[in-house]
């Protein structure tokens, strides 16, 4: 099998490559590309070093599958070019996600809208992943009307540079101040929280935010599902948590609630200790913790999730797709 890693030199390339050597076989040909600046850069994969050669139309062959990591303006200009050379593509990027004939998966959850004649799959964005991978067995047990989600997410979410700048940020120490504009986001992140994650838009939504409205109707299949969402950005580097209030067609019971949460396949229940970023970085499973069945109703259940953004709201996703589609 032949696979390109496009971005292979990001933070989410460099998680798919980790990936692939554990769930493809040895055997497996890959190719590297990036960008320009990138280009020439050396990379070891089953303990061979790949030179990575830069995205451009004359470096593109014949690939089973493309894991694109780009952005979004990269994927659009050349998703479909590895497409018709025969390859399926996987779109870590935002590109694809609300065009109804694309399927937005995610493993565990959706993989079965993939079929033979599906050469383009959109990875959801890394927040809803790990909020939906929580609400896809409550869902099935007590049947989903409405959520609150109020989302804290790392700094690694934004990229290399927005890293960088939170390191250079902690490196101050109590020169940091809140007037200090030199940093990634428009205010200070380390010791900090930002009261907005995303660019605003003109509902007063951040468009991160609204990943939470559509995502989530798409994956769960809902499509009058309620979402009220509220993202901030911490001073995390890596982990997105997120509290969310779910409303119920049907009565809840916490009991129960743990009990399909742990047998279902990517998620475990925490009861202690509560899971923070620090635990989800590096953990393939989602954690959850502190159900709570609602104050003024039976219908209510309240929950945290936290998962690592780079690995199941990323890397580990496209990866686990990839290796479905090999077995189709």
């Amino acid at each position: 099998m032949k696979i390109a890693i496009i971005g292979a030199t990001g933070l989410v390339g460099r998680k798919i490559i980790n990936l692939s050597e554990e769930y493809f076989k040895e055997d497996t040909s890959y190719t590297l590309f990036a960008s320009s600046k990138s280009k020439g850069s050396e990379i070891e994969i089953n303990k061979n070093k790949l030179i990575v050669q830069e995205l451009i139309d004359d470096n593109i062959s014949e690939f089973d599958i493309a894991l694109f990591s780009a952005g979004g303006e990269r994927s659009k200009e050349f998703a479909l070019k590895f497409i018709d050379k025969g390859a399926y593509v996987i779109d870590n990027s935002s590109a694809f996600r609300h065009d109804n004939e694309v399927p937005l998966v995610v493993y565990g959850i959706n993989e079965d809208t993939i079929s033979n004649n599906t050469k383009l799959i959109a990875n959801p964005n890394c927040t809803t992943m790990g909020l939906v991978m929580a609400l896809k067995p409550l869902h099935d047990e007590f049947n989903l009307k409405s959520i609150t989600p109020v989302a804290y997410q790392a700094v690694s979410g934004s990229g290399t540079l927005a890293v960088d700048s939170l390191n250079r940020e902690i490196e101050m120490g109590d020169i940091l101040k809140a007037d200090y504009t030199d940093g990634f986001y428009s205010r200070p992140i380390a010791k900090n929280v930002i009261p907005i994650a995303g660019n605003l838009l003109e509902n007063g939504y951040s468009d991160e935010e609204m990943k939470f409205v559509n995502e989530s109707r798409k994956i769960l299949s809902i499509e009058n599902l309620i979402v009220e969402p509220s993202n901030a950005r911490v001073g995390v580097k890596t982990g997105h948590g997120t509290f969310c209030s779910a409303v119920f067609e049907n009565e809840v019971n916490k009991e129960t609630a743990i009990d399909v949460i742990n047998n279902f396949q990517g998620i475990e229940y925490w009861e202690s200790p509560l899971p923070t970023p620090l635990d989800a970085e590096g953990r393939k499973n989602v954690l959850v913790s502190r159900v709570r069945e609602g104050i003024s109703s039976k219908k209510i259940l309240n929950f945290w999730v936290v998962s690592d953004n780079l690995l199941k709201g990323a890397a580990l996703n496209a990866v686990q797709i990839a290796k479905h589609i090999s077995k189709l």
